[in-house]
């Protein structure tokens, strides 16, 4: 029985870093194109501002 429930955890641990990927992903692509803000990048993306700002701090690197 402990064992199912260690790998649902598992399950959603590789899910929720699939999704912070493609966050993070999403964010570059619209730093890219240079048309929003950082703040309304972190509000489209469900990233933290900081967060941005890191991505955006490595696409200029």
């Amino acid at each position: 029985m402990m064992r199912g429930a260690l790998i649902e955890t598992s399950a959603r641990t590789i899910l929720n870093q699939g999704i912070s990927q493609n966050q993070r992903e999403t964010a570059l692509k619209l730093l890219k194109r240079g048309k929003l803000t950082i703040e309304e990048i972190a509000e489209d993306t469900g990233l933290s501002v900081s967060e941005v700002e890191q991505l955006a701090g490595l696409q200029t690197v």
